[in-house]
């Protein structure tokens, strides 16, 4: 009986271990890619970059002050705690950004008669302008007063020379309700009194609206009980926030 011949299959196409080659040559390539884009990162503005994140984020770069790397057990990379940039060195710098801006509103109130109508308020995210009751608007209205567009126009012209700083203006109103066909209630009050501010520093002062916020908080924030006249006239007013430029997307 004759022996069957055995067949020979040749394989198509590449050598199987010229495709383990080259997925070896591009990792190379791409690990030295790396080592050169590392390599040439700026260490003030890594500072800077890192000094952006919170706490809880892991930014992953080399330390530009040692110039070597800590390789965790588990294969990861991680930087060493940037130098300057700790919660207590950034919330010192909004302290101080603060302080003298608020130095700095006292002096201008003080030169145009404007301590008796607007308190200041500081804490350590924002400065406070607090309009005392019935300085920028009549009682169950929200068109601004005569007399109120002036005190603004002097509030504006201080405030342009923070172009850094985010501007939100809140509307408070006292418990006493309201229900008109304008103003059904005080929540729609107090909003469109922050409103009226807000659009009168857009159109008449030129701030940019990406700048400015507005809420209105109807009675639901008071800053004292609402039982007696004085206190409810405490409770009504609008209150300009000068949101520290640290702090300015938190808010």
């Amino acid at each position: 009986m004759a022996k069957k011949e055995k067949k020979i299959e040749i394989k198509q196409g590449l050598a199987e271990w010229m495709g383990t080659y080259g997925d070896m040559v591009t990792l190379l390539l791409c690990f030295f890619v790396l080592l050169f884009a590392s390599s040439s990162v700026d260490a003030e503005k890594f500072s800077q970059i890192a000094s952006s994140f919170a706490n809880n984020q892991i930014v992953i770069m080399p330390d530009q002050t040692s110039g070597m790397l800590d390789a965790l057990g588990n294969g990861i990379i991680e930087m060493p705690e940037a130098k300057g940039n700790s919660d207590k060195e950034f919330e010192q710098r909004g302290k101080e950004e603060l302080d003298s801006i608020a130095e700095n509103f006292k002096t201008y109130f003080a030169e145009n008669n404007l301590e008796d109508k607007i308190e200041i308020e500081e804490n350590d995210r924002y400065i406070t302008l607090n309009f005392k009751d019935g300085i920028l608007f009549e009682s169950g209205s929200a068109d601004l007063k005569s007399e109120a567009v002036n005190i603004l126009s002097q509030v504006a012209d201080e405030l342009l020379n923070y172009p850094e700083n985010n501007i939100k203006i809140e509307g408070h109103t006292d418990n006493m309700p309201i229900n008109t066909i304008k103003y059904p209630n005080n929540w729609y009050l107090s909003a469109a009194r922050a409103i009226s501010v807000a659009t009168y520093f857009t159109d008449n002062k030129n701030f940019p609206p990406d700048r400015i916020s507005t809420e209105g908080y109807g009675e639901y924030k008071p800053k004292v009980s609402n039982d007696t006249p004085e206190n409810r006239a405490i409770n009504r007013r609008v209150e300009i926030k000068i949101i520290s430029k640290y702090y300015n997307n938190e808010l």
